[in-house]
């Protein structure tokens, strides 16, 4: 494909000697090549910035490096934004790959009638190559627009985001959330495809894989709640059915990432102190007609049958009982 307009992929670079030559292998051989790609070394310990050192070298065109102390992630997104100088911004995780049409597949439908956001789908392999998961969204449905909240396998136009100010929040959790909630619900610009192209790495090793983080862990899930709120009230998107669902959806996400051998006492306080913060402000929440067995279209039925659950045996305690087994899984 033969474009002028830059696409810059910002990837945040933290001990990745393993995988980040896989990474950029697979930017650097699309079949789209108009490319800038930004590489941060946020503090690692390992060979990661002599590998970006050494790619930087053989492609000074394309790769730009930046190393930092330590900052997390979503500093690091936030300083790749402001860096970058494409029409377009792509984002991609340092142990990921793409398959080699990724970036022309997005140009040519964000190009098409000048989107602001191409949405796209993923699949997960293994170390063994096996995909284990695969995810591609339904066009023709609203909801397909909430169902991936990582801020890859999505092209968005440059200026879109930074005039309306959407950034990453600094928290321990849901930092993607706050990015990608924003990014497509602040224009009607928006294209949803079917297409699957972006390769989430499935790492057995992974700590996200193998510490489950709970509520001993300090998260800051309270100040995402309050941050997304505001920040989507302030612009008037509450009164959508689509974002009060999906408000809901993420404390039911959050009880059951957070609670799992944790003691019931902590777990009971916790679903009083998020379903009072639901009730303050969504107090028609329970009427939401997405909430239900059939809804919303596009979604998983095991998601909607858990979120509907939650909702209409939060009162009467059913969910009190499946919570304090949940507690008892290690």
């Amino acid at each position: 494909m033969k474009d002028n307009n830059i696409v810059s992929v910002v990837i945040p670079v933290y001990n990745a000697e393993n995988y980040i030559k896989r990474c950029l292998d697979s930017a650097l051989n699309q079949t789209y090549s108009n490319l800038e790609i930004i590489l941060i070394d946020d503090g690692s310990t390992d060979n990661s910035w002599g590998i970006l050192k050494d790619y930087q070298n053989k492609y000074p065109n394309v790769i730009k490096i930046f190393k930092q102390e330590n900052m997390g992630v979503s500093k690091t997104r936030n300083k790749g934004i402001q860096i970058a100088t494409g029409k377009y911004l792509m984002f991609m995780d340092n142990d990921d790959y793409l398959e080699k049409e990724y970036i022309e597949k997005f140009v040519c439908e964000i190009v098409k009638n000048d989107y602001d956001v191409v949405i796209g789908g993923f699949q997960r392999p293994n170390s063994e190559g096996k995909i284990v998961e695969k995810v591609i969204l339904d066009t023709s449905f609203e909801y397909s627009k909430f169902k991936i909240v990582a801020a890859w396998a999505k092209i968005y136009k440059l200026d879109y985001i930074k005039n309306n100010g959407i950034t990453f929040l600094d928290s321990n959790i849901g930092e993607d959330i706050y990015f990608t909630i924003q990014a497509v619900l602040m224009t009607n610009k928006i294209k949803i495809i079917d297409y699957v192209g972006y390769n989430w790495f499935y790492n057995e090793l992974s700590v996200s894989n193998t510490a489950h983080k709970n509520l001993h862990n300090n998260l800051q899930f309270d100040y995402l709640l309050d941050e997304l709120y505001t920040k989507l009230h302030g612009a008037n998107y509450c009164d959508n059915e689509y974002v009060e669902y999906y408000f809901i959806k993420l404390i039911v996400w959050f009880m059951l990432y957070s609670t799992k051998g944790v003691e019931y006492s902590l777990i009971l306080s916790t679903l009083k102190k998020f379903f009072d913060w639901l009730k303050y402000h969504f107090p028609n929440y329970k009427n939401n007609k997405l909430v239900s067995i059939t809804s919303p279209k596009g979604e998983i039925l095991l998601n909607r049958i858990i979120v509907w659950m939650f909702v209409k045996g939060y009162d009467y305690g059913i969910i009190n009982l499946m919570l304090f087994i949940y507690s008892k899984l290690k």
